[in-house]
């Protein structure tokens, strides 16, 4: 760290690096968001892969504080998970009273108590080969002058807040784009930029959350139902094939009753039609249907998460084959030179 942190921040991190040790994908202040609302933020969200059929996702409520109101701290954080649809939540405080481990017990909820906390906060202090969240959020606002470069900083949360509520393909074509906007901004910067990279990686990670999310249902299928399955979400988004084709059909139909046009309805349909076969979904579906690439999703995710929050970050040829895979196919998704990339 390279300054000293407030209470909340330094048993935020202490308790990120405690979960990415136990082997969670876990991410640090997602904001939840209705309709262009900020409602609250989530202390830390974690995804896990317990079994090559299950998945866990929870949120974790942190409260280092001489009065930390634990109890109401459970009733917030059990309600925060029924209405994110979690399956878990955590409250962390520095409450060490036994009734409050007792009250969370009953209620499902697990209570890191006050000892452990003190003992995270003391010892648990930010690897060196770590940035802290701040850290990044900082290099962000620098990388990008604020909202006059393109805020980076702005991106980085709206991509955040997906994670809670947009793990279905309308989420992972948004994260795409999210890919490409910075993966295109680094391949074409005049000088290396780290802080873009960082977030090329992440971006990728939340990407691959949502697929592994997606796939977790459909492990045993054959390999053609699952690209085919992809190839879908990636091309119409969660909507689908059908009902993307019944809008526009109405779309069209809405205009020609407004039009003096002969046919310009059906020219609507047939444009809709070639701007979707414009998209590369079957370089996606094609990758990531094959076992030897969904089996590994999680563990990749982790992968590009741990290289975007190194304190010097790894370029693309130093990450493992698997990670430089994943690039590469978003390489040739973007239509990007994989030579200016794989760096």
């Amino acid at each position: 760290m390279t300054e000293i942190m407030a209470k909340g921040p330094k048993a935020e991190e202490a308790l990120r690096n405690y979960f990415v040790g136990a082997g969670f994908f876990v991410v640090r202040g997602c904001k939840f968001r209705f309709n262009q609302f900020d409602v609250t933020d989530i202390d830390i969200w974690l995804y896990s892969k317990t079994s090559p059929l299950g998945r866990q996702r929870l949120n974790v409520d942190i409260k280092n504080k001489k009065t930390p109101q634990a109890l109401e701290r459970i009733f917030w954080a059990k309600g925060l998970q029924s209405v994110l649809e979690l399956d878990g939540c955590i409250v962390a405080t520095t409450d060490t009273r036994p009734d409050v481990r007792e009250f969370g017990l009953q209620h499902e909820v697990t209570v890191l108590d006050g000892k452990f906390l003190a003992r995270l906060t003391k010892n648990g202090r930010t690897p060196s080969q770590r940035i802290s969240e701040e850290e990044l959020l900082v290099e962000l606002e620098q990388g990008s002058m604020g909202k006059l470069g393109g805020d980076w900083r702005g991106r980085y949360e709206l991509s955040k807040s997906r994670l809670l509520t947009s793990l279905t393909f309308d989420g992972s074509n948004a994260w795409l784009q999210d890919v490409a906007y910075f993966l295109e901004a680094f391949a074409t910067a005049h000088a290396p930029q780290p802080t873009l990279l960082r977030m090329v990686y992440i971006c990728s990670a939340y990407f691959l959350v949502s697929v592994d999310f997606i796939l977790r249902e459909h492990v045993v299928a054959e390999h053609e139902q699952r690209r085919e399955l992809l190839d879908s979400g990636f091309r119409y988004g969660s909507a689908g094939r059908a009902f993307t084709e019944k809008v526009g059909r109405m779309a069209a139909s809405l205009v020609e009753g407004v039009s003096n046009q002969v046919g310009i309805g059906e020219t609507i349909v047939q444009e809709l039609g070639e701007q979707v076969k414009v998209i590369r979904a079957d370089l996606l579906a094609d990758f990531f249907s094959r076992t030897s690439t969904h089996s590994y999703l999680f563990e990749m995710a982790k992968d590009f998460e741990s290289a975007a929050f190194a304190v010097s970050v790894p370029t693309p040829s130093q990450l493992p084959s698997q990670t430089q895979s994943v690039l590469g196919v978003f390489a040739d998704f973007c239509s990007l030179d994989r030579k200016r990339i794989l760096v």
